[in-house]
């Protein structure tokens, strides 16, 4: 399939947010991933990085955010306490404890990877929560296990949580469920036979973070839920559908063949369109945006906002591909569209309105041009920045908490992203980058920097899989390593106002 300007779309401001300087945003502790990124990507999950990110992107606001596990607050505290932050608040309370608290109205109310892991009683709880601290107008993020995405793994789910009760251990309990797992589905079990797809799923797990499996799979509240069972919960809360989080879900042509989008036109009731929509492309995740209220916009506000969006690279040009997978297939991206829209934002960030005017994208007609930005937001190239006024006054932030991220580079990888203040969230930064940028930021010798630092720790670095032992051959793969960052990552981080 060709991806070019001519698809028809309307216009969409679902997932292009600013924070106003009152904004108060709360969030369910547990649940928090980069936007923009993954959520299944496992990055400290439920310990309070992201939270920590967006305070320090975000410094105008305040933030509140709660998890039950009382280390997991610890950890938030200490990283927020490190990076000097005073716009965030944590809490170790229950669903129950936290709704007697008093607490502000708040713009924004987030919760990912929590409405599928517990139980009736306590999503009650959150909706009871929702009624009684969300503004009129604000908006509320939420993720959970869609259907009928989940519906032919559900009883490997099942399974795996039933053998896991026979060891205490939870590791050992993920272990022992996976090993049981596989050696079914080697005995040809009718089960797995019959739904040949679990075997990729299955191998995928293998492969996964054993803490991220025990909180997706091995919960025993798991539950997966169609749209309009979650939408009806919701309703309690008076909150309405306003559309999905995900950026590529509103772009039909990458998403439905015309059949289905034909069919879905037909249908009136939009909550009913969302689960037919489901079926179409078996949806298995789902990450909405709910609001409570909500004022339409004409056309022209609508277009005058997205003109008024300012967009940035978040790669470097020569790593960009045009041909990506989508839930309709394969799909080649028109690069006659999207190779001058990279390589004028490559030289600096642009609004919608300014590639309208720039002599290398005027050509492109304006549905072409919000397509492109669309889907490229959508693949993660690029991303909705401030202006460099307000770049400068988030980066004092942004820098303090970078710092402290950083320092624990010195011992740790686990914290593997950076805050950008241009675009007001994290960036994947791995701990070799961080610790390039630490050696750079004190004047010290890169390499040495680095070795030294793993060298005392008995670390070695691991190339294609293979750990290189001797001192020589380390020094000498970072050297490689480092004049590749500074040639080409180095200018994007700084671009982005990380260094």
């Amino acid at each position: 399939m060709n991806l070019g300007e001519d698809s028809v779309l309307g216009f969409h401001l679902v997932g292009i947010l600013a924070f106003s300087l009152s904004t108060q945003i709360f969030f369910f502790l547990a649940t928090l991933v980069l936007s923009g990124f993954d959520p299944l990507v496992s990055v400290s999950q439920g310990q309070g990085f992201t939270t920590n990110i967006l305070a320090a992107t975000y410094p105008q606001s305040q933030f509140y955010a709660n998890d039950f596990n009382p280390s997991h607050i610890a950890t938030a505290r200490d990283l927020a306490a490190k990076a000097g932050m005073k716009n965030i608040l944590f809490f170790d309370d229950s669903f129950e404890e936290f709704l007697e608290r008093d607490l502000p109205q708040f713009d924004f109310i987030s919760l990912h990877g929590t409405y599928s892991w517990i139980s009736a009683k306590n999503r009650q709880v959150i909706v009871n929560f929702i009624r009684r601290n969300l503004k009129v107008g604000g908006l509320v993020y939420i993720s959970y296990n869609a259907l009928p995405g989940w519906s032919a793994a559900m009883p490997m789910q099942a399974l795996m949580v039933r053998h896991g009760q026979h060891s205490s251990e939870l590791l050992t309990r993920i272990e022992q469920a996976l090993n049981f797992t596989g050696e079914l589905l080697e005995a040809n079990a009718s089960y797995f036979v019959q739904n040949p797809i679990l075997k990729n799923r299955y191998e995928r797990l293998k492969e996964q973070n054993r803490y991220y499996l025990a909180h997706e799979y091995f919960n025993q509240e798991w539950n997966s839920f169609y749209f309009d069972e979650v939408a009806k919960e919701l309703e309690d809360a008076k909150l309405k559908y306003v559309g999905s989080a995900h950026i590529n879900d509103h772009i039909d042509a990458v998403n439905l063949s015309q059949a289905a989008q034909e069919k879905l036109a037909k249908i009136s009731d939009p909550i009913y369109r969302e689960v037919v929509r489901d079926f179409f492309v078996n949806s298995q995740f789902r990450r909405d945006i709910f609001s409570r209220g909500s004022l339409s916009l004409t056309t022209q506000e609508q277009l005058k906002q997205l003109q008024e969006t300012r967009f940035a690279l978040l790669v470097n040009p020569a790593n960009i591909k045009f041909e990506h997978q989508f839930p309709v297939g394969e799909v080649k991206l028109q690069e006659t569209v999207y190779q001058p829209i990279c390589e004028v934002l490559a030289e600096s960030p642009q609004t919608l309105l300014q590639l309208q005017n720039h002599p290398k994208t005027s050509n492109i007609n304006l549905n072409g041009l919000y397509q492109a930005l669309m889907i490229l937001t959508g693949i993660g190239y690029i991303h909705p920045a401030v202006d460099e006024q307000t770049c400068q006054q988030r980066k004092p932030s942004t820098d303090a908490f970078n710092n402290a991220v950083k320092a624990k580079a010195i011992y740790d990888e686990e914290l593997s992203f950076l805050a950008s203040p241009l675009i007001g969230t994290g960036v994947v930064v791995n701990r070799l980058e961080q610790l390039f940028l630490l050696a750079k930021s004190s004047n010290q010798d890169a390499v040495q920097f680095v070795w030294q630092n793993l060298a005392s720790q008995g670390k070695k670095v691991v190339k294609d899989g293979k750990t290189l032992e001797t001192e020589e051959e380390n020094i000498t793969h970072l050297k490689t390593v480092y004049e590749e960052f500074s040639k080409e990552r180095l200018l994007t981080l700084q671009k982005l106002g990380i260094e």
